[in-house]
């Protein structure tokens, strides 16, 4: 059978989006690698790790991979890759030593502050997997400080934060005391959904002496008139969704100032091309420019199904005003627009439970506290995933 063949029906056993690209992708990690854990494998080929999961077992059907101290070629998979697919390069690893890829780099002088960024976050409230939260490393945060900082997005500039449970915010904030410039912009604002997040952040600003505004405010509604045209530069890290990308930078281009060029530091999954040009198509919608592309920017902690990374993508407002963006009421997070039926299984009696149906709480979280209501225990294992 052609390889085209063989890859094309494994992309469509597991409805691989990226299609047989995808199958050559994790290929080449492992070929490269000579052995890779499943977890690095699917980073490598930028594949959540369930879908990577999917097409391992495929290609171990196939008799291309094989588990031997992780993911490892078979004697047939390694004449596959070379012969029918060209590949020659192995344990080959270009990424820079001093800033690991990501283009910035955190100096000794700073690390102090990173360290106490960390013991903040200690304190912020449980993640709201509803909401799509998945904060991001204490280092990323004070790396999208540094860099936005390094673009000219900080000094004098009005700075608005649509969601912050990354905590950028209190990074900013840390950053300009660690200069010895105080406040380094003329104001940092935070709008985000959550009162426990608000709390946390006003809390934490308030003991470390940072100048920051707290707003609770749900992005589905317009923005406070006092938010509008009023703001510089914006970051977010929104839901996943292409829906959720749209609404989050419309609001952000409502919240920009028409005086100059606004700037957006947006960060997001990665997404194969297909979802890329959609995504694309929002920046130009609503005539955002993209000036860089930071990938594997971002480092997520307990974002295990993304591969604990995401990209970075430098964003201009280059266009004039749009019309604001009414009230919306649309699906927006991930669980509201790909619904799947999440089944768990009680480990010490074996029933089984559908999270969000028959009384059983939305997250694995709230129904591990609430536990099993057959025995009442609190270890359940997942099942599956399958549409709802």
């Amino acid at each position: 059978m052609a390889a085209t063949s063989i890859l094309d029906l494994i992309a469509q056993a597991t409805r691989l989006r990226e299609g047989s690209a995808g199958v050559q992708a994790l290929l080449r990690a492992v070929y490269r690698a000579g052995s890779l854990r499943l977890q690095d494998a699917a980073r490598e080929a930028r594949l959540p790790l369930p879908v990577a999961s999917a097409v391992r077992r495929e290609l171990e059907k196939a008799g291309l991979l094989e588990r031997k101290q992780g993911l490892s070629l078979t004697g047939e998979g390694r004449d596959f890759v070379e012969r029918d697919l060209g590949m020659r390069t192995t344990q080959l690893d270009i990424t820079c030593v001093a800033c690991a890829g990501h283009g910035i780099v955190i100096p000794d002088s700073l690390q102090a502050e990173v360290d106490r960024l960390a013991e903040i976050i200690t304190g912020a409230p449980s993640v709201d997997v509803t909401l799509d939260q998945a904060p991001c490393m204490p280092d990323t945060a004070m790396r999208r400080a540094l860099l936005m900082l390094q673009n000219g997005a900080l000094e004098g500039k009005r700075v608005l934060l649509l969601g912050d449970d990354d905590s950028v915010s209190i990074a900013i904030g840390l950053l300009g005391r660690a200069l010895r410039k105080g406040d380094l912009t003329r104001g940092v604002t935070v709008v985000d959904a959550d009162e426990r997040r608000i709390a946390f952040l006003r809390d934490a600003a308030a003991r470390e002496q940072l100048a920051l505004d707290v707003v609770h405010h749900d992005l589905r509604h317009q923005l406070p008139a006092g938010l509008r045209r009023s703001f510089d530069t914006i970051e977010t890290d929104p839901p996943y969704t292409l829906e959720g990308a749209r609404l989050f930078l419309a609001r952000g281009c409502e919240a920009l100032t028409t005086e100059a060029d606004g700037q957006c530091f947006f960060s997001f999954t990665h997404w194969p091309a297909s979802q890329m040009l959609e995504l694309q198509k929002v920046f130009t919608g609503l005539g955002l420019a993209v000036r860089a592309v930071w990938p594997n920017f971002n480092r997520y902690a307990g974002a295990s199904m993304l591969g604990n990374l995401g990209q970075l993508i430098e964003l201009v407002h280059v266009s004039g005003s749009a019309a604001e963006l009414p009230d919306f009421s649309g699906p927006l997070y991930t669980a509201e627009v790909n619904p799947r039926l999440r089944v768990y299984a009680c480990t010490d009696c074996g029933k089984e439970i559908v999270l969000g149906q028959d009384g059983i709480p939305a997250t694995i979280e709230d129904a591990k506290v609430r536990g099993c209501s057959s025995c009442g225990g609190h270890v359940f294992r997942r099942q599956s995933v399958r549409p709802s």
